[in-house]
């Protein structure tokens, strides 16, 4: 009886449900989640060490929140585009708390850092990632998947806004919700490649360089907001904004007792 899976196994499958569908909000990192419900340490250490086993049933989990959480944001999208953008913007621009808050004292060079993830991110936020998505659809689906694993790593990174940034947001959640198996594999071996390497790379980085390396995502992210900013202004908006706002809050001081 020793290879059924054990109830530990089963409620670790139900808290990788809610990492996959973090990973659908621009704003909302997967890794923060996972930190919430006090499996971060062990997904990271499944990653390193290869515990096939673990990292099959963390998959599969998450795989069900991606659907789930792209059906929901897809349908939210589509009835109301001008407050799921306010929900959105509040999203990713208190995410940035979460780095900025890890750089510690602001010296010359983590301010360059941010300026230079600021200016990185208005660029493709502008537009020139819809020139990748042209060039090759395949490609951008692994790239994507690849970067977008940092999200899963590194506590405070949105999976969600890294997909804006290279234009893959919206082609990835039109992919999850038609079943697009072939996008659908090639943005998964992305994934599992990135989380191979960035597992490795980023214990190593930030235990080198933790303040540059945060300093730079959150410039990052702030101005990846800029993808999501509203078009005009309604009293409504400002109300999904506020909420988005402590939802993030609220997921932060979550974060701190599992810590």
């Amino acid at each position: 009886m020793s290879n059924i899976i054990s109830s530990k196994e089963i409620i670790l499958f139900i808290k990788s449900i809610p990492i996959g569908m973090a990973n659908t909000l621009p704003g909302v990192s997967g890794g923060t989640i996972a930190l919430v419900l006090g499996i971060y340490q062990k997904l990271l250490e499944a990653v390193k060490k290869f515990r096939f086993k673990t990292l099959i049933l963390v998959g599969s989990g998450m795989a069900l929140g991606i659907y789930v959480g792209a059906s929901f944001i897809s349908e939210f999208y589509t009835a109301k585009p001008l407050l799921t953008a306010y929900f959105l913007f509040g999203l990713v621009l208190t995410s940035a708390r979460t780095t900025y808050k890890n750089i510690g004292s602001l010296k010359f060079l983590n301010l360059f850092f941010i300026v230079a993830g600021l200016i990185t991110a208005l660029y493709f936020s502008a537009g020139s990632s819809t020139l990748f998505l042209s060039s090759s659809r395949y490609i951008l689906f692994f790239v994507g998947g690849f970067f977008g694993s940092i999200a899963m790593v590194l506590p405070g990174i949105s999976g969600g806004t890294l997909l804006i940034l290279i234009g893959l947001y919206q082609p990835l959640l039109n992919a999850v919700n038609s079943l697009d198996f072939l996008l659908i594999g090639i943005y998964l071996t992305g994934v599992v490649s990135g989380l191979i390497s960035f597992a490795w790379a980023f214990s190593f980085l930030l235990n080198k360089f933790r303040a540059n390396i945060m300093s730079l995502l959150t410039g990052l992210i702030i101005g990846s907001s800029a993808a999501v900013f509203p078009e005009q202004f309604v009293l409504e908006g400002v109300i999904y904004f506020i909420f988005a706002v402590a939802l993030i809050i609220l997921l932060e001081v979550s974060a701190k007792k599992f810590n």
